[in-house]
């Protein structure tokens, strides 16, 4: 099932992102779920815990909506990274773009590049420590399965 979420993007944004979307031969959705997944995956990303959610400065730019249909899986990642940047989708694509497009297209330009950029999936882990319930977020398969599989391709 897809879900449907809309969204604000600067129009100098919205060029940028179309324009490199074609050249790697993405659709636009795809483009910006593989760059929030690179910068979630591969940066650090400030937060500030038990603080509002944060949105982009209105009148600084025109800006144009755009509907974005994803997969459930990304519909609840794109949640997640909003509740752990504390950020509306709307400032997390601009932050991005303002923070982490040159390290995303050097990385889709990698000769090795095996295009792993693109939403893969995430998992989290749940568990109680010193009485308080922690919830852990992988953003990839957790080290405990990496472990196993290592294993058992190894004997």
């Amino acid at each position: 099932m897809n879900l449907e979420t809309t969204t604000c993007i600067s129009y100098e944004h919205l060029d940028e992102i179309m324009n490199h979307a074609e050249k790697y031969d993405m659709s636009i959705r795809t483009f910006i779920v593989s760059f929030i997944n690179f910068v979630a995956t591969h940066k650090i990303v400030p937060n500030k815990p038990y603080s509002r959610l944060t949105y982009r400065q209105r009148g600084i730019a025109e800006w144009k909506r755009l509907h974005l249909v994803l997969l459930e899986n990304e519909y609840e990642f794109f949640l997640d990274v909003k509740k752990l940047w504390k950020m509306s989708l709307a400032k997390i694509i601009a932050f991005c773009m303002e923070n982490y497009l040159y390290d995303f297209i050097e990385a889709l330009e990698k000769t090795d590049n095996t295009d792993n950029y693109r939403f893969s999936g995430y998992s989290f882990g749940v568990f109680l420590e010193e009485g308080i319930q922690c919830c852990q977020f992988y953003w990839g398969p957790p080290p405990s399965i990496l472990k196993k599989t290592k294993n058992t391709f190894h004997q």
